[in-house]
């Protein structure tokens, strides 16, 4: 059975796949679409100006997605692209700007103006697709790269967190997670697990400062070691994250460290994985 795809519905809507661009942009997008969709919609006005730029003069279209996890990516509206210029010239700003953008354009950007495609509005934050192994080519044509659907979902809500037990992700998509997710990690302290997912080797750690999970393991997203010497010594990777043991509320610092310790005895992490200690 063929896949659906995200190309079926262009189609499907009465619109080409030839001049049609699809985009997955990256955590700083995320960034915006989380104050507002206007403010996302701002910063998509504007590109560097020279070859990254994904509006090219045979793009016509351009359905715009955000990363969520593993190759995944959640989409988040369409536009047509109506006229560009460079920043610079005179005050002009796009028809989509934004006072509150977190974007601060420089001479050398494009800019444009966008019109939204409202046609596609029902399915923001609704159609979930596989952009496939070439995640780095964050812009693709959709003729030439049709992304399956892996979810469609019923509305526009965030997946409900699986409970720590059963959590899992990577250290690259920790501050991808839905804000309910990271709002649960950072309530919580407790002993968590890296693996890494070259060599399988083990690293064991202890969440206990103010954000608990989450503010640990967004250290490791910033600069992939989270200030730890051993990981420090080794090349940057994208670490799988799970949960060993959540701390109960009457726990202190100072127990969660003995849990900590614990769990290197049982795992082995201290001889035969990436603990030092």
């Amino acid at each position: 059975m063929q896949d659906f795809s995200f190309n079926d519905i262009i189609t499907r809507r009465g619109y080409p796949l030839k001049g049609s661009k699809m985009l997955r942009h990256d955590k700083t997008a995320v960034a915006e679409w989380r104050q507002s969709r206007s403010s996302f919609e701002c910063f998509t006005s504007y590109h560097r100006g020279d070859h990254w730029t994904p509006y090219g003069p045979k793009v016509v279209y351009a359905f715009q997605f955000l990363p969520i996890s593993n190759g995944a990516a959640i989409f988040v509206g369409a536009h047509k692209i109506l006229d560009t210029w460079i920043v610079g010239d005179g005050e002009r700003k796009p028809v989509l700007w934004d006072a509150n953008c977190l974007l601060k354009p420089e001479p050398n950007h494009y800019a444009y103006d966008l019109e939204v495609l409202s046609v596609f509005d029902d399915l923001i934050e609704r159609v979930l697709i596989d952009w496939g192994p070439g995640v780095k080519a964050w812009h693709q044509w959709a003729e030439r790269r049709p992304k399956p659907i892996i979810e469609l979902r019923a509305d526009a809500e965030e997946a409900e967190f699986p409970g720590f037990a059963a959590f899992q992700s990577s250290i690259e998509d920790v501050t991808l997670m839905p804000r309910t997710w990271q709002a649960a990690l950072s309530n919580v302290q407790g002993v968590y697990l890296l693996v890494c997912p070259e060599t399988g080797n083990l690293y064991v750690g202890s969440a206990t400062g103010e954000r608990g999970f989450m503010g640990r393991w967004a250290s490791y997203a910033t600069d992939g070691h989270g200030g730890n010497k051993l990981l420090k010594n080794r090349k940057r990777v994208n670490y799988a994250v799970s949960i060993l043991e959540v701390a109960s509320p009457d726990m202190s610092s100072e127990d969660v460290l003995r849990r900590e310790a614990a769990w290197k005895a049982k795992l082995g992490s201290r001889a035969h994985g990436l603990n030092a200690n």
